[in-house]
């Protein structure tokens, strides 16, 4: 092949792969597999600065927000919220970026959602409510029980990365500027379900397999979305050094706050869990049995009932 044939050839495949970059970053900023916001008889909306934020509240009584983990969705919930509510008032609502909520100035930081979870517990006019928050969920709990401004809250933490988190490899790559929107939207119609399989799997300890695919039905259509693919990854890389902004300052929390993890280290943060209730005096620590992350959806009874406790 002479000189002038391989300038040729290479010229066509730059030009090519520049094409195909350009359409992923078309496509990464599209909404093109992502589900539909629309206002349902079951999809209810509020909005928060410039967020339109999908929420849920159910029953009177004393306040309870949950709050979900990364991925997530009110969903997460779904073995405890209807029991709760006959005693309580339950708020839950889908995370920025993820469910069916916008993230249109999201920065993808713990932060971010301590401030999001005071505005809406504000908007919501929530009274001195218990927060309760599972996984990345428990890492904005525990931001809030350091820095928040509002009195009188309570804390529950459900086995939560609380000092530092493992990112893989595929959520660096989604988090590369401009390209990254694009590999989410590749891997939502690809890999995603799959690797959504696999990670769920890891964290389910005893819940029987017909359950186990009931609940991956659900969240394969939820987190498959490019949008959360892309929220995932993003929370993922800044999870470690969020953690390490406000671990030196578990020391200072003088909230009352429990936390749950359970009996094995593996497939579970019980490690992080016990050194976070070693750190803050007065802290509850709660080992549960037959578990591993999953726990509300694993054993939801137990969940249930240590929240009753934490209330009464």
């Amino acid at each position: 092949m002479n000189k002038k044939k391989v300038k040729k050839t290479l010229k066509y495949g730059l030009s090519t792969i520049g094409i195909v970059l350009l359409a992923l970053i078309f496509l990464g900023y599209s909404n093109i597999g992502n589900l539909s916001t629309d206002e349902t008889q079951e999809n209810h909306y509020l909005k928060i600065g410039n967020e339109r934020i999908r929420f849920l509240q159910k029953g009177n009584g004393k306040d309870i927000l949950l709050i979900h983990g990364t991925p997530g969705s009110i969903e997460d919930w779904s073995e405890i919220i209807d029991t709760l509510s006959e005693s309580y008032r339950v708020t839950v609502f889908d995370r920025l970026g993820h469910g069916l909520s916008s993230a249109n100035d999201y920065t993808y930081h713990i932060k971010d959602n301590a401030i999001l979870a005071e505005k809406l517990i504000k908007q919501l006019d929530l009274e001195s409510p218990l927060v309760v928050g599972h996984s990345y969920g428990g890492s904005i709990v525990a931001h809030m029980a350091v820095n928040s401004k509002l009195k009188n809250l309570d804390y529950i933490i459900i086995d939560s990365p609380l000092y530092s988190f493992p990112t893989e490899n595929i959520y660096k790559l989604v988090s590369i500027p401009w390209l990254g929107r694009g590999f989410a939207f590749l891997a939502s119609f690809t890999i995603a379900k799959n690797k959504i399989r696999k990670d769920f799997s890891a964290y389910i300890r005893s819940t029987p397999q017909q359950k186990v695919n009931e609940f991956l039905a659900i969240r394969q259509k939820i987190w498959s979305q490019p949008k959360v693919i892309y929220s995932k990854s993003l929370e993922s890389v800044n999870y470690t050094d969020d953690l390490n902004k406000i671990s030196p300052h578990y020391k200072n929390i003088d909230d009352k706050i429990t936390i749950i993890t359970g009996k094995e280290a593996s497939g579970t943060f019980k490690n992080d869990c016990e050194r976070f209730h070693k750190e803050v005096a007065g802290s509850k620590l709660i080992t549960v049995e037959n578990t591993a992350h999953l726990i509300p959806l694993e054993q939801p009874s137990v969940v249930i009932e240590i929240i009753k406790e934490t209330i009464r």
